[in-house]
């Protein structure tokens, strides 16, 4: 755990308090009564009881009505996650508390902040990020008439959006990327399609369509400008972090299991892990584990400090995601049989990752953005930074 381990140092009495909370709180026998059936995703009204135990908000400041403990606290919730082995629950909370309430918190109008932010401290609201279009359609659009914003819009791969009260619509408003408050009982609002997933089932994923929708010209939370590219680094670049913490502490219990498996199992004379293939390859993700960590603790420092970083977050959470999903598959194949069975270990660690590889933006995306700016500040091709992100990133 990082609490315990790099950033143990960082810790103060009101994080202890809500790491022995959370821990205690967030249990796969919990999750079994969240869900609407036994391999669904959470009732909407199990946001309100994480709102009356004090796990949303916990990381904005508390002027804004948040907890203040920062992107410690943050990590304390994903931490606490962990336990329930569905990364689905976790990426729900990086919408809700690092996305949805930043955005609002930072929001251009205040009327907003002052309407919508207490309900998403308190999960009687909602919150999803509408970002990624279906490829091949026609971009989503805004447009004004009357005094309102009119948006035409089809968004896929949409986290929380099933429950969601509140959806942040990326669209083009004359021409120019803008993010615009939706409410989602206003007509016009329809939800096409609830995605089957492979894993991060605790959560769900929908097709959201943005059909006429008109909403007041003050919706628009943010229009493309150097402020508005600023702010949208920053809120993305928090939820890199977190995404990329998830994938460690995945890759950190999958290590744990498959070195207590691979020394049980034996084979011929020796322990499965002491063969020298799987002993190299064991070798690495300790190595691996040991990077990750290292790469979080320097990412730690960027987010408390607001340093930046971008491209550094970006090839961080590339990095964590890659490594744990390569060492997942070759637990699947050093779990034998076992290892393509519903019920095994490696597999259900693979398939959360398979949805972390797409959270925040793709691979292709996190390599994107990381070489391109790096290359910039070398004074190599490219001749600009990567400062926008190519169009259906996945960061749905």
């Amino acid at each position: 755990m990082l609490t315990t381990g790099v950033l143990a140092q960082e810790m103060t009495p009101a994080h202890e308090e809500l790491r022995d909370r959370a821990m205690t709180y967030f249990t796969p026998q919990n999750l079994a009564t969240w869900r609407h059936t036994p391999d669904g995703f959470i009732k909407k009204e199990t946001w309100v009881e994480f709102g009356r135990h004090g796990f949303l908000g916990v990381s904005l400041a508390r002027k804004l009505g948040g907890h203040g403990l920062g992107t410690l606290g943050g990590i304390i919730i994903n931490e606490a996650l962990s336990q329930l082995e569905d990364a689905g629950l976790t990426l729900g909370m990086h919408v809700q508390n690092e996305i949805a309430c930043f955005w609002l918190g930072s929001a251009r109008d205040t009327s907003l902040k002052k309407r919508f932010l207490p309900g998403l401290l308190s999960g009687e609201l909602v919150g999803c990020t509408c970002d990624t279009d279906l490829s091949g359609q026609a971009d989503s659009l805004a447009f004004r008439k009357n005094g309102q914003l009119v948006l035409q819009a089809q968004k896929a791969y949409i986290v929380n959006g099933a429950n969601a009260d509140l959806c942040f619509v990326s669209v083009l408003l004359e021409d120019k990327l803008a993010t615009v408050l939706v409410e989602k009982d206003r007509p016009g609002v329809r939800i096409l399609k609830t995605y089957d997933k492979f894993g991060t089932r605790a959560i769900d994923s929908v097709l959201i369509e943005f059909d006429g929708v008109r909403v007041p010209e003050s919706h628009v939370v943010s229009q493309r400008g150097l402020q508005q590219l600023l702010h949208w680094n920053m809120v993305m670049t928090r939820a890199r972090f977190f995404i990329a913490a998830d994938a460690y502490l995945i890759h950190c219990s999958l290590l744990a299991h498959i070195l207590g498996y691979g020394t049980r199992r034996r084979i011929g004379h020796l322990p499965l892990a002491s063969w020298p293939i799987n002993r190299h390859a064991l070798a690495r993700a300790c190595s691996d584990l040991q990077l990750m960590e290292a790469g979080l603790a320097d990412g730690y420092q960027r987010m408390e400090t607001k340093a930046g970083g971008v491209p550094e977050i970006a090839a961080l959470k590339w990095f964590c995601v890659e490594r744990a999903t390569e060492f997942a598959a070759l637990c699947c194949d050093l779990e034998g049989g076992a290892g393509y069975m519903l019920d095994s270990r490696a597999l259900q660690a693979y398939a959360q990752l398979r949805g972390l590889r797409m959270a925040g933006g793709s691979q292709v995306t996190m390599l994107t953005i990381a070489n391109g700016s790096l290359a910039w500040r070398a004074g190599l091709p490219p001749s600009a930074p990567s400062s926008a992100e190519p169009k259906g990133g996945g960061r749905g």
